[in-house]
């Protein structure tokens, strides 16, 4: 019990220490005015696009062209003689589009390539094909008889809309990523800060290593995965803003959260970011000056190996998905992928996640004694070599 209580009290002190709620609403505040200016600007920026584009062409083009053209541009017919005159406008005016014909070529003069052009190009694509299918006498309806594919019909004993739930677990990997890089940013502060301080000999004189250890962990894992839930609710709300601007009704985003889906990511995730938080608990200790210290780039090996971890949706069933989905490192990310994606039996869920809880009981253990040993040591940077001799003698 009295081992509960120092780590209860450690992990209220870390968590209070680096979580600052007045912080975390004032930077959801800028991030959500923000995303409002976003989507307003992008309307505004947007609402003159549905104008049409000045177009000036020949008084001898096709008057099924013509018809055509007249949906997206506002035609201005000039006489063939005027070309050269019209060119030298464009050129001198460094705006406008002329467009003239010469029998099946077509002559586009512009100042510079723009997206008006690739839509104009489009269009003359789609005249031309229909000319062509007029002279074989080809019909529109014979063309999409040709072009159809075939009627297949599926049949499947077992299926799984998918598509959601990957793009939810999409999502909570990328939040378990940034939950994981902001304690190690708190692991690098906290524990190299209190090295050099020489605050840490006075607290493990109190309190053991273990649980300095653990009461830093769990709460620095607190911390993170408080901003974790404050990003979560602002990509909730980019979401419901995005769906507007594309028109989509905002009840959209509900059909994208799974509860069993979410009931199962959550407890994957949260025990990948200790797994992860032990792990760089454990970087962190031996670490005596973080400026100078080639170790700090370890903290990208969390991005590595949840990066690794989405080949999981190219073939679930392979012998590398499956792999990943048991391996601790990469299973707090690959399982609920394979789940989201193919047939996984609850036995392999549950075999998973007893890994995971496994692996962190054991890193924890693995952090505490790296960490009383490094306290330990003064001057230079102890390599691994001389961290794990250390911990044999000790």
């Amino acid at each position: 019990m009295k081992y509960l209580n120092q780590v209860i009290t450690v992990t209220r002190w870390e968590y209070r220490r680096f979580f600052k709620p007045k912080n975390e609403l004032l930077g959801l505040s800028i991030m959500l005015l923000v995303s409002i200016v976003s989507y307003f600007g992008g309307k505004y920026a947007f609402s003159g696009s549905s104008e049409k584009s000045d177009l000036i062409v020949s008084q001898n083009l096709d008057c099924k062209l013509t018809e055509r053209l007249l949906i997206d541009f506002k035609l201005h017919e000039v006489p063939a003689e005027q070309k050269s005159t019209i060119i030298e406008t464009i050129s001198n005016e460094k705006k406008g589009i002329l467009l003239f014909n010469n029998g099946n070529v077509f002559t586009i003069h512009a100042y510079k390539d723009s997206k008006v052009l690739k839509n104009l190009r489009t269009i003359l694509d789609e005249y031309q094909r229909l000319q062509k299918m007029q002279d074989i006498e080809l019909s529109q309806a014979d063309l999409d008889n040709i072009l159809s594919p075939p009627t297949i019909i599926e049949s499947f004993v077992y299926s799984k809309n998918s598509q959601r739930r990957v793009l939810l677990t999409y999502f909570f990997a990328g939040l378990m990523i940034m939950a994981v890089l902001l304690s190690f940013a708190y692991q690098f502060t906290a524990i190299t800060g209190e090295k050099q301080l020489k605050i840490t000999e006075q607290i493990v004189s109190a309190i053991s290593p273990q649980v300095w250890m653990d009461g830093k962990i769990f709460g620095i894992t607190l911390t993170g995965i408080s901003s974790m839930f404050t990003y979560s609710l602002l990509g909730i709300i980019g979401g419901i803003l995005f769906f507007q601007f594309t028109g989509a009704p905002v009840s959209t985003i509900i059909n994208y959260l799974h509860l069993p889906s979410i009931l199962l990511f959550l407890p994957f995730a949260l025990t990948g970011i200790l797994i992860w938080n032990a792990l760089l608990a454990a970087i962190a200790s031996i670490i005596t000056d973080p400026n100078n210290s080639g170790k700090s780039s370890l903290m990208m090996l969390p991005l590595v190996f949840v990066i690794a971890s989405f080949t999981v949706t190219r073939d679930p069933d392979s012998a590398l998905s499956v792999f990943l989905s048991w391996f601790p490192f990469t299973s707090a990310t690959a399982m609920p992928m394979r789940w989201a994606i193919t047939e996984v039996e609850i036995w392999k869920l549950a075999g998973s996640f007893f890994v995971l809880i496994v692996t962190f009981y054991l890193l924890r253990i693995l952090a505490a004694k790296i960490f009383r040993v490094s306290i330990l040591i003064s001057g230079k940077e102890p390599s691994w070599n001389q961290i794990f001799k250390l911990m044999k003698e000790s």
